[in-house]
């Protein structure tokens, strides 16, 4: 082997061994890297809103089946105040303010209870406001025996005005808990 061949040799393996990335590559990864945070930072974000809402949720709805348990066990023949209900959610706000306040929500009873149903809403606490949806619920006895019952999401965005109260509604005797024009019933 002569020995100019061999100095090529060894100055073309030489430089591949120093060779790094250029700018146009690391530009391109970063490139890519950007993009693929665009498309998953909003649906992470979504699932972070998702995740609170369930709190209003599944406390609407045990809400609901403690109010049925509630008016089957009464002696007066009438659904309960949200603090008088055995089930206790969150902490009250105040005491006998009939609020009780969770991380995301503040739950308080939608009107007076009487004996043919009782409404419940979960309003998110201001800072929440215009990530998360309100919620409300409703639950009835019908003529029968019966119970409706219902939990319904703001079908607004978050920062719209929504009132709670009109959320769901209750008839008068044999009337089903529905959900309100300006809501959509959770299934």
């Amino acid at each position: 082997m002569n020995s100019l061949f061999k100095i090529k040799l060894l100055n073309h393996l030489n430089k591949k061994n120093n060779k790094g990335f250029t700018l146009i590559e690391l530009l391109v990864v970063v490139i890519i890297i950007g993009v693929l945070a665009a498309i998953a930072l909003p649906n992470l974000l979504g699932q972070v809103a998702k995740g609170r809402q369930s709190e209003a949720r599944n406390n609407l709805g045990s809400i609901n089946r403690a109010q049925q348990t509630f008016r089957l066990e009464s002696s007066d023949a009438t659904f309960a105040k949200l603090a008088d209900l055995p089930v206790k959610i969150g902490k009250e706000t105040a005491a006998d303010s009939g609020e009780f306040e969770t991380q995301y929500y503040i739950f308080s009873d939608g009107g007076d209870p009487t004996a043919f149903g009782a409404q419940q809403q979960a309003v998110a606490k201001t800072e929440y406001g215009n990530d998360i949806l309100d919620y409300s619920s409703a639950v009835g006895q019908q003529a029968d025996g019966t119970f409706s019952a219902v939990v319904c999401e703001q079908s607004t965005n978050p920062s719209d005005t929504f009132d709670p109260e009109a959320g769901s509604t209750l008839g008068a005797e044999d009337a089903d808990a529905e959900c309100a024009t300006d809501t959509k019933q959770v299934k």
